[in-house]
């Protein structure tokens, strides 16, 4: 029962007080729910309970995949059909905070910690000067760039007071996590510099942003900054399908649902999705439509080693001018490039780089490019000579961005417009831009949860349209 009032709940877009006032009052949710009239209810307190336990015992996503198996047993979902995929950010239910006042909120959250397990004669004598200015105080937003510096300075120097003294006083304490946050932030904000403690002039990537919620982390986009998670969307489609009309039901519903940090990148969101549909519910898709950020070497290769057509366009070359990888004519068979004067490569090499991981082709003319007409507008390089690095399966890119310029390239695409759509109706209609939650796993949750009440929303819809038309043609 418990499963089906959290679902309504989101359907409805209601708080917990006021769905277990619905289970009592409305009618409604007493048919849906099977529900004697006389039911009596159960306190508000019971739903946060129940968001805990599925929390606590990895079963998030158990009332979508019950949802979406139901979808799959009236045929309304295929396992090997196509589908589309985007992403959008969220934002964490955190403001965005300065390196001195996360620092400071930090240490007062761990004073905080200790003061409950360690007794008052067994503090440490800087135990009162930190309480009243990292937990008593408030941060000045008045003070001057070098007051500001000077704090910032003094907060790492009692930071790292604190940790020396948590770990002599007992292993136990470092345990905490409070104690554990404050051992990140310190190691994020602070080094070592000749020894002497200086902040770092960088902030290491995944760094906390906001000790309340340490999960959400800073994500830049060039136009678009923000500080909690990113979320990507697969829906089923079907590109056979006629246009539909303003009023008339689809028939595509969310298969997956995946939170992952802001940060993260597009490549392995496609992977991840694709790895759990197959894991929980044996779903391969045929193809899958994307966007460039998800059209990648390493992604074109992954698709076609699981037999799955990878749809959408690829990433322009990064370097502009007549004279880029695009102007080569490369083949990677036969292993040899013409540059744009109709030269043939001279040395083709294999490079394993072990710092990164990775492998690329590197591919020289060597003498040919000294007496070279366009050296100047070819290359930048101090020897004059070009050089071209290749992925180990460029011939996927250059074929992808070949088809690009191809008349019908772009109608091709159109079935991946409507992934638009559904993220605007989760943003609009479930609240997905800004969540109220803190912390990955309850994030996690609350997303699985919306995109069940998507998916019931829809299904209703579609039943309603057909009956309604079935009416119709009836009379």
């Amino acid at each position: 029962m418990l499963a089906g009032v959290t679902l309504l709940q989101f359907m409805e877009k209601v708080p917990d007080r006021v769905a277990a006032e619905h289970v009592v009052h409305h009618l409604g949710w007493k048919y849906a729910l099977d529900l004697e009239l006389t039911y009596g209810g159960f306190h508000p307190t019971v739903l946060v309970y129940f968001r805990d336990r599925l929390e606590e015992k990895g079963e998030e996503r158990v009332i979508f995949d019950g949802v979406l198996e139901l979808l799959i047993e009236l045929g309304l979902v295929k396992r090997r059909g196509k589908q589309r995929l985007d992403s959008t950010h969220v934002l964490g239910y955190v403001k965005q905070m300065s390196w001195l006042e996360c620092a400071q909120r930090t240490l007062g959250l761990a004073l905080e910690a200790l003061e409950s397990v360690v007794p008052g004669a067994e503090r440490p004598g800087f135990w009162e000067r930190l309480w009243a200015c990292y937990v008593e105080g408030e941060l000045d937003w008045r003070l001057s760039e070098a007051e500001s510096k000077e704090r910032y300075w003094q907060c790492g120097q009692d930071m790292g007071e604190l940790l020396r003294w948590a770990t002599q006083k007992s292993p136990e304490l470092g345990e905490l996590h409070a104690l554990k946050l404050l051992q990140r932030v310190f190691e994020e904000q602070f080094e070592m510099v000749e020894g002497r403690l200086q902040p770092r002039l960088r902030r290491v990537k995944g760094a906390v942003q906001n000790p309340y919620d340490p999960d959400a982390h800073f994500a830049d986009k060039g136009s678009k900054k923000w500080v909690g998670y990113k979320v990507h969307v697969v829906e089923s489609v079907d590109p056979t399908e006629p246009a539909k009309v303003k009023g008339e039901a689809g028939e595509h519903f969310i298969t997956e649902i995946i939170t992952t940090e802001a940060a993260q990148d597009e490549m392995s969101g496609l992977a991840e999705a694709l790895n759990r549909q197959e894991r929980h519910h044996g779903i391969k898709p045929e193809a899958i439509y994307t966007d460039a950020g998800y059209v990648t070497e390493r992604t074109l290769t992954e698709a076609e080693q699981n037999g799955i057509e990878l749809l959408g366009p690829t990433r322009p070359d990064p370097h502009p001018g007549p004279y880029n990888t695009d102007a080569f004519s490369v083949d990677i068979e036969n292993k040899q490039a013409v540059c744009p004067q109709g030269n043939v490569s001279t040395q083709w090499s294999r490079i394993r780089d072990s710092y990164q991981g990775t492998e690329y082709y590197r591919i020289e003319w060597a003498g040919q490019c000294d007496s070279c007409v366009i050296q100047r507008q070819c290359t930048r390089s101090r020897n004059g000579r070009r050089l071209l690095v290749l992925g180990l399966r460029h011939d996927l890119v250059e074929k992808r961005r070949r088809q690009m310029k191809e008349a019908d390239f772009s109608k091709k695409m159109h079935p991946r417009n409507g992934i638009e759509g559904t993220l605007s109706e989760l943003v609009r209609g479930h609240q997905l831009r800004r969540t109220k939650y803190r912390g990955m796993k309850r994030v996690r949750l609350s997303h699985y949860l919306m995109g069940a009440a998507c998916n019931v929303k829809r299904y209703v819809n579609l039943m309603a349209f057909q009956m309604s038309r079935a009416a119709l043609q009836a009379a």
